[in-house]
């Protein structure tokens, strides 16, 4: 019995600190839900600067996310491709701006216990992807979803 308790908390510690490789500043992440990948609209494009989720393929830098400490576990959520920051825009949608400067958009990254996070604001609001081809809107609820680091 004393073997598998010490087992358990191996494999806790080896998952916070698999958590702790992914969550941290200057970290680049790529953020999904099923096959489902969340990337900036680019300009040109319908509702530019949006996040929408689309299907995933080869990563590209729309999906990639650099994150910035703001202090007490939050971060910024800055796009690799266009250097602009999540934000949650008009009508709760969530889209990107020159920078973050409200609390409400800092964000911090927490883990269940399958490994998957819910990304949550400092007044209590969840990023929720809405399905393929649909903008992320803000949401009362705890999401699940995949928080990977970039391939390169």
């Amino acid at each position: 019995m004393h073997f598998l308790s010490g087992l358990t908390i191996l494999i806790i510690a080896a998952f916070g600190a698999t958590t702790a490789d992914i969550i941290g500043n200057n970290k680049c992440v790529v953020i999904s839900t099923g096959d489902l990948v969340l990337h900036e609209r680019k300009p040109g494009q319908e509702y530019p600067y949006y996040l929408y989720t689309v299907p995933k393929d080869k990563e590209y830098n729309d999906q990639r996310w650099i994150l910035e400490d703001v202090g007490d576990g939050f971060y910024k959520l800055k796009n690799k491709h266009s250097g602009r920051y999540v934000v949650i825009g008009t009508f709760d949608y969530f889209l990107t701006a020159g920078d973050a400067v409200r609390a409400m958009d800092h964000f911090k990254f927490v883990a269940d216990a399958e490994g998957k996070y819910d990304i949550v604001n400092k007044i209590n609001q969840h990023l929720e992807p809405r399905g393929k081809n649909y903008s992320a809107k803000k949401s009362g609820s705890v999401q699940h979803l995949t928080v990977q680091p970039c391939s390169e």
